[in-house]
């Protein structure tokens, strides 16, 4: 990490530093959505299914930007374009404090999936390239989105503490720092240090990845990683709260727990990355999400709960950068293979939530969890193909 650091020169410091500033930000509005969804939920008198249709239209806004995040950061610049989507979050959560239609919920919450996916694409994009495709900085800028998904729940607690509109009060706070961020955003010198050339299709060869074995099964993995990993984010409190496992203070503090534990597992993840490669650390990380998530289907005992919690943050930590280190040479060989890497892993996140709503509705949150049991297993199966390919592929 301080030879990665100590390459980047002024410029692409600071740029560096507002991608890690907006990932704590993103952490905090995203992982806040669904600390404070049962209290939405009440405010405007929603059930399951409508809660599930908006994590649904999240997620459709998640995986449609990629399509057009390279057209935007050629017409508008990279620059112009990143404070453009990024300012599409804080816009949906004001939206969210405003009416409570279910159109427009679904309105904002697409609004903010379209930021997420944005900011998701951009981010991984460029520190991709800064990092010349090590594992380590792509897993220390995740890490930053850990530490705001850490705070986000002890956050929503402390303001539901301050009176019935708790949750407004916390929306409100994270809209504060959301600002911050892009105005932070507004001094850096991004189009400088990435050319927008870089985002258009080489002549004749800009979709050969689809072809890539490597590219279609680190897609796959993604695929049935985002599906657990959204349906965790947006319905986690819920599951604990309405299966009657923990009280709504206690579920703040074991989602929190969650998100430490992914905190701490990101952070190992980078040192873990200088003697692993990506292959083997998926492949243990997969396995151990289906493990603990059937233990947190199962679990009716604090004591488990928090095995399983603590498991699922651990393994879960590192999924994301090292699945982008995995294929890194097919990001940087094709530079319209990482937008549509966010928007085919997407779609994964877009089902899996209004899945488990729609199975919520009819047979309880237990069971609506219990479906992405299917996902974590298809996870799996995964990882052992791109196993086998990298055993089997010279190095």
């Amino acid at each position: 990490m301080k030879a990665f650091f100590a390459s980047l020169g002024k410029r692409r410091t600071y740029v560096v530093i507002e991608l890690f500033f907006v990932y704590l930000a993103l952490g905090v509005g995203l992982i806040m959505l669904g600390s404070v969804l049962p209290q939405l939920r009440a405010a405007y008198a929603l059930d399951y299914q409508t809660g599930g249709a908006l994590l649904f239209a999240q997620s459709i806004g998640y995986l449609g930007i990629g399509l057009v995040t390279g057209v935007l950061s050629v017409k508008l610049g990279l620059k112009r374009a990143y404070l453009l989507l990024s300012a599409l979050l804080p816009l949906g959560l004001l939206m969210l404090l405003t009416n409570g239609a279910p159109l427009w919920l679904m309105t904002a919450m697409l609004l903010t999936g379209l930021s997420k996916g944005a900011i998701t694409d951009y981010n991984n994009r460029i520190m991709s390239e800064y990092a010349d495709g090590q594992a380590a900085p792509l897993n220390l800028m995740h890490a930053f989105f850990a530490i705001g998904a850490c705070v986000a729940p002890l956050l929503v607690l402390f303001c539901l503490g301050r009176g019935q509109d708790g949750w407004r009060l916390a929306m409100i706070l994270c809209l504060v720092l959301l600002a911050a961020a892009l105005v932070f955003g507004l001094f850096m010198h991004m189009d400088d240090e990435r050319s927008t050339d870089a985002y258009q299709a080489p002549a004749g060869g800009g979709f050969g990845f689809f072809r890539d074995r490597l590219f279609l099964q680190t897609t796959a993995m993604g695929f049935f990683y985002q599906a657990v990993e959204a349906s965790m984010m947006g319905w986690l409190t819920s599951f604990y709260v309405d299966s009657g496992a923990l009280k709504a203070g206690a579920a703040q503090v074991v989602t929190s727990l969650l998100w430490v534990s992914l905190l701490v597992g990101r952070f190992a993840c980078s040192v873990i990355a200088a003697h692993w490669r990506p292959w083997q650390m998926t492949l243990v990380m997969c396995a151990g999400i289906g493990l603990f998530l059937v233990l947190m289907v199962c679990g009716t005992t604090l004591p488990l709960l928090l095995l399983s919690t603590i498991g699922l943050g651990l393994c879960m930590s590192g999924m994301y950068g090292t699945l982008v280190s995995n294929a890194g040479v097919v990001f940087n060989r094709y530079p319209a293979a990482m937008g549509l890497f966010v928007t085919l892993t997407g779609i994964g996140a877009a089902l899996a939530p209004a899945m488990v709503g729609v199975v919520a509705d009819y047979a309880g949150i237990r069971w609506g969890f219990a479906s992405l049991l299917v996902a974590a297993l298809l996870l799996i199966v995964a990882a052992v193909v791109n196993a086998r390919y990298f055993r089997r592929t010279p190095q």
